[in-house]
């Protein structure tokens, strides 16, 4: 962050780009936990709760996991009347 007396704060491009691969990891999650059919809000709480601890492999697979599942819908569907 870069802070400027009366202009306030702005953050760095490293700053900016951290805050992006956050909020991409957040909305990764968020689509997880949808697939497993968790509530929104528990979904946002565990998702704050992680998201700042995964490695971007696990991310790149899970958002790969995510694709298969959605390319796949009789597996959804089987796992969704389990």
């Amino acid at each position: 962050m870069e802070y400027e007396k009366y202009h306030g704060i702005n953050l760095t491009p490293k700053g900016t780009h951290l805050a992006d691969s956050i909020r991409q990891k957040h909305g990764i999650l968020l689509e997880f936990f949808e697939i497993l059919g968790i509530g929104r809000d528990t979904a946002n709480q565990d998702a704050e709760g992680i998201e700042h601890h995964l490695n971007p492999r696990t991310i790149k697979q899970l958002r790969k996991f995510i694709t298969f599942l959605k390319s796949n819908p009789k597996i959804l569907e089987n796992f969704k009347n389990l």
